[in-house]
């Protein structure tokens, strides 16, 4: 084997709309190297929540549709790569931000310079700001949301070394409203949970009961989102689209309630770089993103297409 990139899976527990899985398999692809899918736990853990066990097993099963498996791994971060790079010769890390920034990230970035190692943070709850006095939020938000999401493909080289054991969930995670009952996590509870809140009123995509409010809405998601279950930007066109088809049909209240919980999508965004001003007319503007643009990318359906 020629080596491995490194897909460091943290707060993104997903394959479609990820940025640094497609950017590890091509650098495998162009290399002839092979891709490894990791995770990592702290040394000890005996446990992990429920909602977190379903996220990571539901993106275990969509990394075994496409030919690959997660490796578990316990320790920090640098024993874990550095014991990687020792046995399998490492020559990327993939990953993308987490939902707080840490000493971690910058202890990484510091190995990976010593290793020589190329190692990539890609955004993914919102724009990187810039310092510049131009800076237009608005845009900068509606721009980075509006992007085509990336599909997830076959991972053609994917690396096994033994996946780990796994821990055990937790039995005792308090009971979460609104479609994550018993604590219920993963990408398919999130595209449920995205349904109910977006869907027309009488509808029978859904049996949940809608929030009253978008800023519930939004609260209810959030956790998902914090997980990386489902993606800021699959959620923002997919809330763009029914927006858009809530006004042609003339459902004010519904409208508004749609627009409500758009203006709480960039939340983890602002709370990670606090100090610039955040987007401020998060409801569609009347020449922002159509369905075509936006929402119709994205299908909230379950199904994942079959592999041959």
């Amino acid at each position: 084997m020629l080596g491995v990139h490194i897909i460091w899976f943290r707060d993104d527990l997903r394959v479609h709309d990820h940025a640094a899985l497609r950017a590890a398999c091509q650098n495998a692809e162009r290399d002839g190297a092979g891709v490894l899918a990791l995770y990592i736990l702290p040394k000890g853990t005996r446990f992990i929540s429920r909602f977190l066990y379903d996220g990571l097993r539901d993106l275990q099963t969509a990394l075994d549709r496409r030919g690959a498996q997660l490796h578990v791994r316990y320790g920090t971060p640098i024993e874990v790569l550095s014991d990687l790079h020792r046995a399998h010769r490492v020559l990327s890390v993939q990953a993308h931000e987490a939902s707080d920034v840490s000493q971690v990230d910058r202890d990484v970035e510091a190995w990976a310079m010593r290793a020589g190692l190329p190692y990539r943070v890609y955004q993914q709850f919102g724009p990187l700001p810039t310092a510049s006095d131009f800076f237009d939020a608005d845009s900068s938000w509606e721009a980075f949301m509006s992007e085509p999401r990336r599909e997830a493909s076959d991972i053609a080289n994917s690396t096994n070394i033994g996946v780990g054991a796994w821990p055990e969930p937790e039995e005792t995670v308090a009971s979460s409203a609104y479609g994550a009952s018993s604590g219920q996590g993963g990408r398919k509870a999130a595209i449920q949970l995205l349904r109910a809140i977006l869907a027309a009123p009488g509808s029978s995509s859904t049996d949940s009961q809608p929030p009253e409010s978008g800023a519930a809405a939004y609260q209810t998601l959030a956790p998902y989102l914090e997980r990386g279950m489902l993606s800021v930007r699959e959620a923002w066109q997919a809330a763009i689209s029914a927006r858009q088809q809530s006004v042609q049909a003339g459902q004010e209240i519904r409208a508004a309630m749609i627009a409500s919980f758009i203006r709480g999508l960039p939340t983890l965004h602002l709370e990670k770089h606090p100090r610039r001003q955040g987007p401020r007319r998060l409801a569609p503007r009347g020449n922002g993103a159509s369905p075509q643009q936006a929402g119709a990318q994205l299908s909230l359906s379950f199904a994942e297409p079959r592999r041959g």
